[in-house]
């Protein structure tokens, strides 16, 4: 396997409020590039690396939660990558704890070459010591500024807000921003139409969940796929099946923006840099009456608010607590999470879709929770015993491997000091060239020889790094998918705990069909090849 070096490269509209404007403009995609290219170009140890590149463009760096970053960690991990590249630390992330986590102990472990060029850091440099105070420091104040400038942001929103400008990135739906000035909403004619029929229909009686069927019936997008249709929203972002549902009506009707009213504040993230939200309560929204165009009348506002309150309850009550298949049962057609909700004889599932729409042909039955427990139940008790019978075979294999283990290490070190050497000759070679000892055409020769070396010994290193990674799969203490179903041996009965820790996803198709999806089924696929 040949040398691989990662350059990173992150940008993202924050930077404009942590760094300056002119800052933002040279940390700009092309700018990070073109500076990472130049230094990699001018370091000869690097001549004949492959190298490859990982971007975020408009990701915050406060957390970890972007494509880009998790591709090139994750690739890190599994020892596909040998050194990361990026510009200052900043760009890598800014959260202290984080940033530090990965340089002095995940990336080491991983034997991750790490260089952030205006830093002036490089882990090759450190003799496996740590990145010292001055790096400490560094990563310190860039997440403590982060946090500032997110308060700072805020109240600049609220005054923004106040003074009638949107600051969403995204509109809500009914509204789209004027080219002219992106602070300023204009109405989306085609939503607003679909808004005024959902008043219009709930002045005439209708409930939440007859509406939202009523516009499944008519083939009206939901919100969310009329967003990405006009280009506000990815095509990859949200669900990849999207409808009406009662709650999105709800949301339509209470929503006091359709009268004009621009309103910040409705949520509010928990902690800088992470995704959890929690709702505000509606004393703590910053309102700007008649701030943009109404689509609505408050009149006829008022009177479907009025009338809202009196409709029927449904005909079950839905059961909020916690849950032994919480977030984990879904339908197995249009991949909605089950409704539950109470009877004499206990709980019982079904899907919601079909009251909404019969396009996906979504199950009918409704199936008691002790149904699903029993199925269940057994398929962990039969993933127990393979785990248990697994783990034994692993650890046959495992004590016949230690020589071969031992033997490809032995191998792979030797490979290393021959690439060393080739290391050596090449720098040697450039000097001749350089004082003029060899000409070009001999230069350019022996310098193809030592590359065609290094190619073929990066190359037997990956085999052998594969048939070891193989042997070390085939500890059974280094598995995850026997450790952690093992552990469950007599399992008897079903837990919240052991749902959670075995199972990734329950798909119910039918009282006749379900199917489960287990966690670790990566690692029962590598151990199943093995043995």
């Amino acid at each position: 396997m040949a040398y691989v070096i990662a350059k990173y490269l992150r940008i993202s509209a924050e930077d404009i409020d942590l760094d300056g404007i002119e800052k933002y403009e040279s940390d700009s995609i092309e700018n990070q590039r073109n500076y990472l290219d130049d230094f990699i170009s001018n370091m000869p140890e690097f001549q004949g690396c492959e190298v490859i590149e990982e971007l975020d463009d408009g990701r915050t760096g406060t957390n970890f939660s972007r494509p880009g970053i998790q591709r090139l960690l994750n690739m890190a991990e599994k020892g596909e990558i040998h050194c990361i590249i990026c510009k200052d630390l900043s760009r890598f992330g800014r959260s202290y704890i984080e940033v530090g986590d990965y340089l002095e102990q995940k990336f080491p472990a991983w034997g991750v070459r790490f260089i952030s060029l205006n830093d002036g850091y490089d882990s090759a440099q450190l003799n496996g010591g740590t990145a010292g105070i001055n790096i400490a420091f560094r990563n310190l104040i860039y997440e403590l500024y982060s946090r500032d400038i997110s308060d700072k942001a805020r109240q600049g929103k609220v005054i923004a807000t106040k003074n009638g400008r949107c600051t969403n990135s995204v509109p809500v739906y009914g509204y789209v921003k004027d080219p002219a000035d992106k602070r300023k909403l204009l109405v989306d004619e085609p939503a607003a139409a679909v808004i005024r029929h959902i008043f219009d229909l709930a002045e005439q009686g209708y409930r939440h969940m007859q509406i939202a069927r009523t516009l499944n019936d008519k083939g009206i997008p939901s919100p969310k796929e009329h967003k990405k249709r006009i280009g506000l929203l990815k095509r990859s972002e949200g669900e990849s099946i999207t409808f009406w549902n009662s709650s999105t009506v709800s949301k339509i009707i209470h929503d006091e923006q359709y009268i004009g009213h621009l309103i910040f504040g409705k949520r509010r993230v928990i902690e800088v840099g992470k995704d959890r939200c929690k709702h505000m309560p509606k004393r703590e929204w910053v309102v700007s009456r008649n701030a943009i165009p109404a689509i609505i009348s408050e009149e006829q506002f008022k009177e479907v608010n009025l009338i809202v309150p009196k409709q029927s309850k449904p005909e079950q009550k839905t059961v909020n607590e916690a849950l032994l298949f919480r977030g984990k049962l879904k339908c197995g057609q249009c991949g909605k999470a089950l409704a539950a909700y109470k009877t004499k004889w206990g709980l019982k599932y079904f899907c919601r879709t079909p009251k909404l729409t019969e396009e996906y042909g979504c199950f009918l039955d409704r199936l008691f929770e002790n149904e699903i427990s029993a199925v269940v139940l057994a398929a962990l008790q039969h993933q127990v015993s393979v785990a248990c019978e697994v783990g034994d075979a692993l650890s046959v294999k495992a004590k016949s491997n230690k020589p071969s283990a031992i033997r490809l290490t032995k191998e792979m070190e030797a490979l290393l000091k021959l690439i060393d050497k080739c290391k050596i000759a090449k720098m040697s070679l450039w000097e001749q060239y350089h004082t003029k000892e060899i000409a070009a055409d001999g230069f350019q020769s022996k310098n193809e020889k030592i590359d065609n070396q290094v190619k073929h010994y990066n190359d037997e290193i990956g085999r052998l790094q594969k048939e070891i990674a193989d042997l070390e799969a085939a500890k059974s203490q280094d598995n995850a998918f026997v450790q952690q179903f093992s552990k469950h041996t007599g399992l008897q009965e079903l837990t919240r705990g052991v749902v959670v820790d075995l199972i990734e996803e329950i798909k119910v198709f039918s009282a006749e069909r379900i199917e489960i999806v287990f966690n670790y089924a990566d690692e029962y696929g590598r151990i199943n090849e093995l043995i």
